[in-house]
């Protein structure tokens, strides 16, 4: 597992890749934008470490069998409407 997992999804986690470092799983994350349902719009996926998520059996809930773990906080997360990347502090 690389450093950085790329992980979105509204209903249901889906996995879209995962990258050794910070900018290139915002490269994925931002190949994977995600259009919501329920007038929430636009969404980039959350990028999380890989030492907060685990891999489980997949199911209707999760679809790749890597999510993160409970109670975990993305890394980094993308503000679409304002075209930004918010990071968190270490």
């Amino acid at each position: 597992m690389k450093k950085y997992q790329v992980i979105g999804g509204q209903y249901v986690f889906c996995h879209y890749g995962e990258a050794d470092t910070l900018k290139g799983a915002m490269r994925i994350a931002r190949q994977h934008e995600e259009y919501w349902d329920n007038w929430q719009g636009w969404h980039v996926p959350s990028i999380y470490s890989a030492d907060d998520c685990m891999d489980v059996e997949p199911t209707e809930f999760n679809f790749d069998g890597i999510v993160p773990k409970p109670g975990s906080a993305p890394v980094a997360v993308c503000d679409y409407y304002r075209n930004e990347w918010i990071k968190r502090e270490a």
